[in-house]
């Protein structure tokens, strides 16, 4: 088992994407979605830019490894396609990206511009990463984000690191996933960070 540690800069419940049964981290950091396998753990913790550096965000263990083909044609997540004139949950869908006739197309969402256009530097990051990662064991936290334990701080990436870290204490990753677990409830426990901005809130 890996445990992997991310920093979230932005939380629009997005990437990742908590709603429904599953949580799903379908875009942005692709090194970890390609090296992350069914019962590794992902932390992802807040950055300096949002001011939440060593808060947790959210907590999943990697349940299913997909193909971006078999994530969109796979009818459970259906849901996380995106409705653009929807709820804020339809609006940010992850589910975005599909192949036809050898071309990888992006469907108007989060990730694309404003106007519609395909986003090719998106496009570019999110599918190097190659796999989706699904997860129906999850802890999101968003809004609700806790302050991490001094004791536990080694296992959230620093101002240094560029991305991500894996972390090497296996015993205190596992220490700090078996007090989470023991903590909150599953599922969704807190409303995306970045909802704040939007004045649709009514829309839920």
């Amino acid at each position: 088992m890996s445990i992997y540690a991310y920093k979230i800069t932005r939380d629009y419940g997005f990437a990742p994407n908590p709603f429904g049964k599953y949580c799903s981290l379908a875009c942005c950091k692709p090194h970890i979605r390609k090296k992350a396998v069914v019962g590794d753990w992902i932390i992802g913790t807040g950055a300096i830019k949002n001011k939440l550096l060593n808060h947790l965000i959210f907590l999943m263990c990697v349940t299913e490894k997909l193909t971006f083909q078999e994530y969109w044609e796979d009818k459970r997540f259906n849901y996380k396609k995106p409705i653009l004139n929807g709820s804020l949950k339809q609006i940010h869908g992850d589910n975005i990206y599909y192949n036809e006739n050898s071309n990888w197309i992006q469907i108007d969402s989060h990730h694309s511009f404003p106007d519609g256009n395909i986003n090719k530097k998106n496009l570019k990051q999110d599918l190097s990463g190659e796999y989706v990662l699904i997860s129906d064991c999850f802890v999101y936290l968003g809004d609700q984000y806790l302050k991490i334990p001094n004791n536990f701080i080694e296992l959230c990436p620093t101002s240094k690191h560029r991305d991500y870290i894996t972390v090497k204490n296996e015993n205190l990753g596992k220490e700090f996933i078996q007090l989470i677990l023991d903590k909150y409830d599953l599922g969704i426990n807190g409303t995306p960070i970045n909802w704040r901005e939007y004045d649709q809130l009514q829309l839920l």
